[in-house]
């Protein structure tokens, strides 16, 4: 039961941090967060409530033009952003279709550090702007079963426009766009080789920034990680993520700004007891490649989950 638990905690719970909060789309910024998902992304947890922690580092850099709030800002543009979060799951008793039941919210907080070229020629000006405060809440329903070695979940997720926003070349933390991102996540944990593959595929819907007249393209991602359990609680292993703008953008002066991005790095899961109640402790980090249109960088996630 302690095992079930533990890869529950990891796998049920949407951890955000400043991870990967950054895509192609108006602002180069993605609703949704890569890197959310690694090990145990397939497993719904059992029956209880489930508090998570997260904090994280991203910092990058992008070659291209953006769109930024009706400003356009040059290529060369960078950006250094810090994260944490709150996130809330219930998991209650009764089960749907056989399955598992979890509603959870997450609550993000940050700090925003942005510096660009604005403007042509001898107009052109380097302006840096930072601040912090409230990001975007996700709310998330999601529905997990589990088949001896093979977990899955199905989810859906709502993005409110609740971060500090504004027009122009400002530190903002929220989009001020709507969206729904929906997706299945899948674990395989044998345990003959105690080796882990996971998987999350999703899709993310973009509605319309109304202060800018700008409609963001919809997005695909894919995240993954492969682990093995090197000692008792101790998962080690890479993760990675894979990202595809699918459709163009609307309202810019840019033109469609598609975009894509990769990602690999390390990732390690710990799993303890704090008393009777099992505690979780996630790391990872990402370092991006093969990107277009969007921002490159690298980022770290750390982040713990306890049950009550």
């Amino acid at each position: 039961m302690k095992r079930i638990i533990a890869r529950g905690l990891a796998g049920g719970c949407l951890l955000l941090a400043a991870g990967s909060e950054v895509a192609a789309t108006e602002y180069a910024f993605s609703t949704y967060v890569l890197g959310s998902n690694a090990f145990d992304a397939g497993v719904t947890p059992p029956p209880g409530t489930y508090v998570s922690v997260a904090a994280g580092r991203y910092g990058a850099s992008i070659g291209t033009a953006v769109d930024f709030g009706r400003v356009v800002i040059n290529a060369g543009a960078k950006v250094e952003l810090l994260t944490s979060s709150l996130n809330l799951l219930y998991v209650p008793d009764r089960k749907v279709l056989g399955g598992n039941l979890g509603l959870s919210v997450t609550v993000p907080v940050g700090f925003i550090d942005l510096e660009a070229t604005i403007g042509v020629g001898p107009l052109a000006l380097l302006r840096q702007v930072d601040g912090g405060g409230l990001a975007d809440i996700t709310s998330r329903a999601q529905l997990g079963w589990q088949h001896g070695e093979f977990s899955h979940t199905v989810y859906l997720q709502v993005v409110a426009p609740t971060g500090r926003y504004e027009t122009g070349f400002s530190p903002i933390l929220g989009l001020h766009r709507p969206g729904i991102d929906t997706g299945v996540a899948v674990t395989w944990a044998n345990k003959a080789t105690q080796l882990q593959l996971n998987g999350t595929a999703g899709v993310t819907f973009n509605f319309e920034n109304t202060a800018t007249d700008y409609k963001s393209g919809n997005e695909f991602h894919f995240e993954w990680a492969i682990g093995r359990e090197i000692s008792p609680g101790v998962v080690l292993g890479i993760v990675g993520y894979d990202y595809r703008q699918l459709t163009p953008d609307s309202g810019s002066a840019l033109g469609p700004f598609k975009g894509r991005v990769d990602a690999i790095g390390p990732g390690l899961s710990y799993t303890t007891l704090i008393g009777k109640m099992p505690f979780i402790v996630n790391a990872r980090h990402y370092q991006e490649f093969n990107t277009e249109n969007r921002w490159q960088g690298n980022s770290t996630i750390l982040s713990g989950t306890l049950r009550f």
